[in-house]
């Protein structure tokens, strides 16, 4: 008896040891998704590329305003000089010197392009809005995988709790398979047998354990945080109220990021043709600038001279023929367009086809849950008539470890169940386009 004892307490201690929740921090999923949301590295490169496109977006980057430059220019000069005229004249220098000093301010404003400023500018808003879109799918697959992590972790505590729970019995009936002996109303095999299968659920628990630690890490990693940080997480997985196919599929259609990408992509298409398009009309320009000139020389006919003005004009220019290059591009830029209306209707078909699967799979699961339960209820009475029989010697010890097993394998189906409906109902959602939380 003493003995059973000591290993009880150590077991005790043991299993405190392993849980870690008493100094461990709660974490709940939402708390995970924020701390994500922050941190994580995809996501903060993805929205650092998504600023360099907010900043492409302007008047001056799509052409609309004008171009100032201001030039100044000092050429010094030493030379030989010898000129004889036709009177006999003979001008001669060494060593002489000469500058010249040019400086100006030069305007120059494009007045029409054949409204390819204004497409230009379109363009730039798509990018940035297709941007915007490939930072909202790097936010839906990092939110999946948190919450799918998450939840694991989740469900490999409900586990880790039932088999502690089937360790305290195995206990207990090591504890009444010892004092059987003690009296000698039983056998030594069945306190063995009480032993092995107390150990076995104890070695199925560390397993568990191990599961758990691995997870933890992989979910700090992922939170951008110290591997080694513990923490807890909630006790139960509740699943939302089921949503009907059809309203699924309309909010499919709408709101998936992947389709909305591809929609982004086909209005880029477009845009770019419309660009090439405005190459074929003229364009106008206009400059003016104002310029001045100094000039000094020891040889020559001037000795010194200045000049200072404005200078004003318009440019026009129409390209009669280019070796037929616009018309080379504006084909493959209507072929592109073909291309990226595949590419949605490809998209929208596997979308479909997707969310079709999941919510059969997820439907399929929820009456599943249904059934374990009152599997599980079903295996607890069983088992507790069993345990009942046990304590008064009408059951072997091998009949009450099938009842407890058939006990634990009902709760283990139910626990998992229930953890696949919660993946199936994150899937649903990002396909709908319900993961990211609306600003």
């Amino acid at each position: 008896m003493k003995r059973v004892g000591k290993s009880s307490i150590v077991l005790l201690v043991l299993l405190i040891l392993l849980s870690g929740r008493t100094f461990a921090q709660f974490l709940s999923a939402e708390q995970a998704v924020v701390i994500a949301l922050q941190n994580n590295f995809a996501i903060r490169l993805s929205s650092l590329n998504e600023r360099v496109l907010e900043n492409n977006v302007s008047l001056g980057n799509a052409g609309f305003l004008p171009q100032l430059d201001a030039v100044a220019t000092q050429n010094n000069s030493v030379t030989n000089a010898r000129q004889e005229y036709l009177s006999g004249q003979i001008n001669e220098r060494d060593n002489a010197k000469s500058s010249t000093l040019n400086a100006g301010v030069e305007l120059n404003w494009t007045l029409f392009d054949g409204l390819r400023m204004f497409t230009g500018y379109d363009l730039l808003r798509k990018q940035l809005e297709a941007g915007e879109l490939q930072t909202k799918l790097e936010v839906e697959t990092t939110i999946r995988e948190v919450l799918a992590l998450y939840y694991n972790i989740v469900e490999l505590r409900q586990k880790v709790n039932m088999f502690e729970k089937s360790v305290a019995l195995g206990r207990a009936r090591t504890e009444i398979a010892d004092d059987k002996l003690s009296i000698g109303a039983g056998s030594r095999l069945e306190l063995l047998q009480a032993r092995v299968d107390m150990n076995s659920d104890i070695s199925e628990m560390l397993n568990l354990n191990d599961l758990i630690t691995e997870a933890t890490i992989r979910m700090n990693t992922l939170l951008a945080r110290n591997p080694d940080e513990i923490f807890s997480v909630e006790d139960t997985i509740v699943l939302m109220p089921p949503a009907s196919f059809d309203i699924l599929k309309s909010k499919t259609i709408e709101n998936n990021s992947g389709l909305m990408l591809n929609r982004k992509d086909i209005e880029l298409a477009e845009l770019n043709l419309k660009n090439i398009k405005g190459r074929r009309y003229p364009t106008l320009d206009a400059n003016v600038g104002y310029n001045y000139n100094e000039q000094q020389s020891e040889s020559g006919f001037v000795k010194s001279g200045k000049s200072d003005g404005v200078n004003y004009g318009l440019t026009a220019r129409l390209s009669i023929f280019d070796g037929f290059t616009r018309t080379r591009e504006e084909k493959n830029a209507r072929i592109e367009i073909q291309s990226a209306q595949l590419r949605y209707d490809s998209y929208l078909a596997d979308v479909n086809a997707q969310l079709l699967a999941t919510y059969n799979l997820y439907d399929n699961k929820l009456k599943t849950i249904e059934l374990e339960r009152e599997n599980m209820e079903t295996a607890f009475t069983n088992f507790e008539i069993a345990n009942e029989r046990y304590r008064l010697g009408e059951l072997s010890g091998i009949e009450i470890r099938e009842a407890q097993q058939n006990f634990l394998l009902a709760q283990d189906r139910l626990i998992t169940v229930i953890y696949q409906a919660r993946l199936l109902e994150i899937d649903l959602l990002a396909l709908s386009g319900g993961l990211v939380p609306e600003d």
